[in-house]
């Protein structure tokens, strides 16, 4: 297997059928702002792949997020030491910069990671499988970033932020999925929270969500324990999840993503129809966590950052 931070797509095969995605996202501990870097590689059968880079700015008090996306004029080619690199910019250990042109947006941000990978899938023998049909990881779980972005004009100096870093890849997009972060949780700043739910479709079957990822606190990890039931409600612009955690615990959550400050985009398949996604990266979290010998309840306001993906 390839290190979970390599890129797949320069040396896909031409039949392949691939979409992969490198990520940053970085809020102020101040709540309210953040930013979301997406670097992309789309790649249908017979036909090279090509790179997007998405760029998105939240702020809790606008009428709406400003995204761009872009998609460059030439194919995928090998980065080198990078991860994804391109006329638009460049991805790579500890930076990512780059800039859209017209119609305007530019960005320029590193970080210094706080905790180690952490791998979605539960064996690494797991990845780059026909089945599952995608995989990923948390580079950065936990971090923090420093840098600028600018769109339209508009620029947001980023300066201590918290910050997390990730790839995923795939022959196909999840069926539905729930991605959920946060960071500077617990009395000491330090904890993090890194989910994601998955519905995998089987044939005419869709599974029920499996959960993978982990919550770290009080210097104290967690993690979705295997076999073990699994709830994700959305009503409007609530997320409640629940979750098993081993060792023993049980994880309550409650997301509040602001309509106006959720981003919808189109995300297109290597195969077969995209998915619809929503986007939010200043949302409120709640979360109560029971352990044997341990309990937490805690909130953060306009920190947490939630995806919902599913079919159009």
């Amino acid at each position: 297997m390839l290190p979970l931070d390599r890129p797949r797509a320069p040396a896909a095969p031409l039949g392949a059928a691939l979409y992969e995605s490198h990520y940053l996202t970085a809020a102020s501990p101040d709540g309210g702002r953040a930013i979301w870097v997406r670097h992309t590689a789309l790649k249908r059968p017979g036909q090279p792949a090509h790179p997007t880079a998405w760029l998105t700015r939240f702020d809790g008090s606008a009428p709406a997020p400003r995204a761009l996306r872009v998609t460059a004029a030439e194919p995928v080619a090998d980065p080198g030491e990078s991860w994804w690199r391109c006329s638009l910019g460049e991805i790579g250990p500890g930076r990512a910069h780059g800039e859209m042109g017209e119609p305007g947006g530019s960005w320029d941000v590193a970080w210094q990671p706080r905790a180690a990978a952490l791998p979605y899938l539960p064996a690494s023998w797991l990845y780059d499988r026909p089945f599952p049909r995608s995989g990923g990881a948390a580079l950065m779980p936990a971090g923090t970033a420093d840098g600028r972005v600018v769109l339209d004009g508009e620029e947001v100096v980023i300066a201590g932020w918290e910050a997390m870093v990730g790839h995923n890849w795939g022959s196909d997009h999840a069926h539905h999925w729930c991605w959920l972060h946060a960071g500077g949780l617990g009395d000491d700043g330090l904890g993090w929270l890194d989910l994601v739910l998955v519905r995998i479709r089987l044939g005419p079957a869709v599974t029920p969500w499996i959960a993978s990822g982990a919550l770290a606190l009080a210097g104290r990890r967690w993690a979705p324990a295997p076999m073990r039931r699994v709830t994700c409600a959305r009503s409007e612009e609530r997320t409640s999840v629940a979750v098993s955690l081993s060792p023993r615990a049980a994880l309550d959550l409650s997301i509040v993503a602001p309509r106006h400050a959720t981003q919808t985009w189109d995300y297109a398949a290597p195969r077969g129809p995209g998915r619809l996604v929503d986007n939010c990266c200043v949302a409120d979290l709640r979360l109560r966590l029971t352990s044997r010998g341990f309990t937490a309840d805690l909130s953060a306001t306009g920190v947490a950052a939630v995806e919902h993906g599913g079919p159009a």
